[in-house]
């Protein structure tokens, strides 16, 4: 339930799952209110500015989330530079400010959360003819129905699969390399240490506890997953490798074969055969 708070700010009432959609959004404003253009999100800060939560808890603020959102928005403009009026499908959105970072003037974007996460969305963010939104869950084929499977699609899944089993992610994929054919999808997996943390209580903090994530992978298993439900790999990433002066120490450690195996990975596969062959 939303309410205003005494100083005007909103407080969204928002408790378990859901109430991870404030994690990445606090931790990209902060990278956003930085001057080194990495991450320019002018929307996002102004949405952190009108939500009375207590953000601090989440920790000290880490280039995570805005490293994972940078890579989302070039992935975004690159197949946007091939496919102008594509459709843009943002599963487990929350309060992502993507489709105004990236719109080209005639992208039709459809957001995908659950209702309590689309009214947060209503409540801060401006509306748009061409920002659908859709109060589903992820996992409701309700969202392919809205799709024009005609049209080439691009599907981002950032900070979302965790949350649910392996196999309900590999039902997913099946179904959405099945109905949608002419689509390339981000996102970004945990590996199983992480996962297994969450299970016994991961506390980032003393002041919160994160959701359980049941789904975590190697990289080095992520292809064969991929492969076992019809997509093929474009590329994964360790999360600082796109840009390791955002990561340095990360990046450093990333060169190591046994660390990188066990670090969370950013993934962009394909449904099709590949562009341009």
């Amino acid at each position: 339930m939303m309410d205003d708070a005494p100083n005007g700010r909103i407080e969204l009432g928002l408790t378990g799952v859901p109430e991870t959609l404030l994690w990445p959004l606090y931790f990209r404003a902060h990278e956003a209110r930085k001057d080194d253009d990495f991450l320019v999100d002018p929307l996002g800060v102004s949405i952190v500015d009108r939500i009375a939560y207590d953000f601090g808890k989440f920790g000290r603020p880490n280039t995570g989330h805005a490293v994972r959102a940078r890579v989302g928005d070039d992935l975004v403009r690159t197949f946007l530079s091939t496919n102008a009026d594509a459709t843009v499908v943002s599963l487990g959105e929350g309060l992502e400010t993507q489709f105004w970072r990236v719109d080209n003037g005639i992208v039709t974007w459809l957001s995908v959360d659950l209702p309590e996460a689309i009214a947060a969305r209503r409540a801060l963010l401006p509306t748009h003819p061409r920002n659908k939104q859709l109060e589903c869950s992820a996992f409701d084929p309700a969202w392919i129905d809205a799709v024009d499977a005609m049209k080439p699609t691009f599907i981002i899944a950032a900070g979302l699969f965790m949350y649910f089993r392996r196999e309900q992610v590999a039902d997913l994929l099946r179904t959405i390399t099945t109905r949608l054919r002419r689509s390339e999808i981000y996102f970004d997996t945990i590996p199983l240490w992480l996962s297994r943390r969450t299970l016994k209580g991961f506390q980032p903090t003393k002041r919160y506890t994160a959701p359980v994530m049941p789904f975590g992978i190697p990289i080095d298993e992520i292809q064969s997953f991929v492969g076992a439900v019809g997509m093929r790999i474009i590329q994964i990433r360790a999360y600082p490798e796109p840009y390791p002066k955002k990561m340095p120490i990360l990046a450093w450690l990333s060169r190591i074969p046994w660390i990188r195996k066990h670090a969370p990975a950013l993934v962009h596969a394909a449904f099709d055969a590949p562009r341009g062959s």
